[in-house]
């Protein structure tokens, strides 16, 4: 698989595939259930050369099934999830229960406003009976991904956005939604089957920061968007002495 973009973004994680409803590809660490799975390390995994799955039983965080493309994850899985991203359960919060669980994770100034964040999510089901991840170098083994996530820093990410409008002349190419570290993935799903599709920036979410890696982002895009920023490359912005500039510090 030709990884020049990688090259010429000094990308040190590799860019991944996402294949959905997935049931033949080998996994080389499969979401095992009965333990909390988030997916964002199942992401990186990814990013650094394995192949990586879940399943809807493996996927058992409730915002990891809705940004796996599990459906709706929140009510199968918790359905006071609008309670916890607001102000918490306070008193009535078991006494053994996470600050996130009392305090909440104030996401929201009040359950009701969660509440209309959670009934616009795009829940899909794209992803049933299994979702697969892998690198760029391994795609070949599988086929082609539905979806590509690159993990990037503030000066590969610029030119990430710039890119996208590189043969639209559109102003508005990439969208910054606001949900769970791997919701991306879900709003990327949205953006599949329309015209003129847009990528999508994640990892804001606070919460799961931590278990991300430091001072980088995620743009998640459909593979046709993929398939238009990997060509002409000797034209895009990453052939300017603008860019020669910013590589001496990559």
């Amino acid at each position: 698989m030709d990884k020049k973009l990688v090259d010429m973004l000094h990308l040190d994680l590799e860019p991944v595939g996402i294949f959905f409803a997935n049931t033949t590809a080998k996994s080389d660490f499969e979401a095992a259930p009965g333990k909390r799975n988030c997916v964002v390390p199942f992401l990186i995994s990814a990013a650094k050369g394995k192949i990586t799955s879940m399943d809807e039983e493996g996927c058992t965080c409730a915002g990891g099934a809705v940004g796996a493309c599990f459906d709706d994850g929140f009510s199968r899985i918790n359905p006071n999830i609008h309670i916890m991203l607001s102000q918490g359960f306070g008193e009535k919060a078991p006494e053994d229960a996470p600050p996130m669980v009392k305090e909440g994770e104030r996401f929201f100034c009040d359950e009701e406003v969660a509440m209309k964040w959670r009934k616009n999510m795009p829940f899909s089901d794209k992803a049933y009976p299994r979702i697969v991840f892998a690198p760029l170098s391994r795609w070949e083994q599988i086929g082609t991904p539905d979806l590509v996530l690159i993990f990037a820093n503030a000066d590969q990410m610029s030119a990430l956005i710039t890119m996208q409008g590189f043969y639209n002349g559109k102003t508005i190419n990439t969208l910054v939604p606001f949900g769970a570290a791997c919701h991306s993935i879900v709003y990327a799903a949205e953006q599949m089957d329309k015209e003129e599709p847009c990528a999508i920036m994640g990892l804001f979410d606070i919460s799961q920061r931590s278990a991300a890696i430091k001072d980088y982002l995620s743009m998640t895009l459909p593979y046709k968007l993929w398939k238009d920023m990997t060509k002409d490359l000797e034209k895009s912005c990453l052939s300017t002495h603008s860019w020669r500039n910013i590589e001496k510090r990559l």
